[in-house]
């Protein structure tokens, strides 16, 4: 017989004998995650990020030298990973904390908080976070994760050598927009000497 503090008079007696304190502390624990801190959440998402049955490669930008871990032998990729624990690149790391900082335990819930948590760990941070700022103004974006995008973008351009920055200067260049916060360069092809 299960113990769930909810039913008939086995459970009284044994609220009786345990005291309350012991049945909340029941009740909590059939909860997969209850409030767990920001830094046990970052870890269990790189533990789920490194152990997808996923290729290895997609953390290019987001683990230092993956090549360490893709080398033969008789590991796989993934064991070595986890055994391994990288860290992120700064980030990568900070892509991860700021979908913590916006959902917390929603991220391993049903949901879209789910959905971007999975589609996080299919592409990688870097790679996810590029993608939510490809999404233009008009784009059916839930309004909760409207914030989410402004703050990977002050990712990038805090950690340029993701890459993403170059590319927005380069489109900027040639007249597309690419955010408000930055500056449109003219393009020299347009300019007469």
């Amino acid at each position: 017989m299960r113990f769930d503090g909810r039913s008939g008079s086995s459970s009284l007696c044994l609220r009786n004998q345990l005291g309350s304190s012991h049945l909340e502390e029941k009740r909590m624990t059939d909860i997969a995650v209850i409030d767990p801190d920001k830094d046990a959440l970052y870890e269990r998402i790189r533990l789920l990020l490194f152990s997808a049955d996923l290729p290895v490669q997609r953390l290019e930008a987001d683990i230092d030298d993956i090549g360490r871990f893709t080398a033969p032998d008789v590991r796989s990729p993934h064991l070595r990973l986890v055994e391994a624990m990288p860290p992120l690149t700064p980030a990568a790391e900070a892509i991860v904390r700021a979908m913590i900082r916006a959902y917390g335990v929603e991220l391993f819930g049903r949901g879209s908080a789910n959905a971007g948590l999975r589609a996080l760990i299919k592409a990688g941070p870097v790679k996810f976070g590029q993608t939510a700022l490809m999404l233009g103004p008009d784009a059916p974006v839930p309004e909760r994760a409207r914030p989410l995008v402004e703050a990977f973008n002050r990712i990038f351009e805090r950690y340029p050598e993701s890459g993403f920055a170059q590319a927005r200067c380069l489109l900027s260049a040639i007249g597309l927009p690419v955010g408000r916060d930055v500056p449109r360069q003219p393009s020299r092809s347009l300019q007469r000497d």
